[in-house]
């Protein structure tokens, strides 16, 4: 089986706007809603300006995805308050052929972002929701609220709770 390396992978991957341009007009249609949608607080904010070490985002997700919209969203969010963030983004099928097996995970939920250093260590990885969506009793309930983006804080700080750590 043929191998990559994350450093290789992310170096093939594309940008987030180049990734929303190949969405329908529908689908990129929703990014600047999601983006309008973030509101982060004060200190979170504050934490991400100030942060002065370089992560990399590398992204197994597809722009039809509304999961892969909400969240690749509050990663350009990232990389709008401060430059040390930077993000490459990948096809699901390079996810699963390549990332899943690095990271040992079967059936990795999508988008899978994976949080890097400037070196391509491994810091954590962020699967499809936020914590707090993933332990709703019943997605059914919240998923009209998810999908409006009342959960993008949460994704916010999940992603930072994994990157401080760095």
């Amino acid at each position: 089986m043929n191998q990559m390396t994350l450093k290789e992978l992310y170096e093939v991957g594309c940008s987030f706007e180049a990734s929303v341009g190949t969405g329908t007009k529908s689908e990129r249609a929703r990014i600047p809603k999601n983006s309008s949608r973030i509101i982060l607080n004060d200190e979170l904010t504050n934490n991400i300006i100030n942060f002065n070490k370089e992560v990399k985002f590398l992204v197994a997700g597809e722009i039809w995805c509304q999961d892969y919209q909400l969240n690749g969203s509050i990663l350009k969010k990232f990389m709008d308050l401060n430059t040390n963030f930077d993000m490459s983004v990948i096809t699901m099928a390079r996810g699963k052929k390549y990332l899943e097996p690095i990271l040992n995970i079967e059936s990795a939920k999508y988008p899978l972002i994976v949080v890097l250093d400037k070196d391509f260590n491994i810091i954590g990885n962020f699967q499809e929701r936020p914590n707090a969506v993933k332990m709703a009793e019943s997605f059914d309930d919240i998923k009209l609220d998810y999908y409006k983006g009342k959960y993008l804080i949460d994704s916010a700080n999940d992603i930072w709770n994994i990157i401080k750590n760095i």
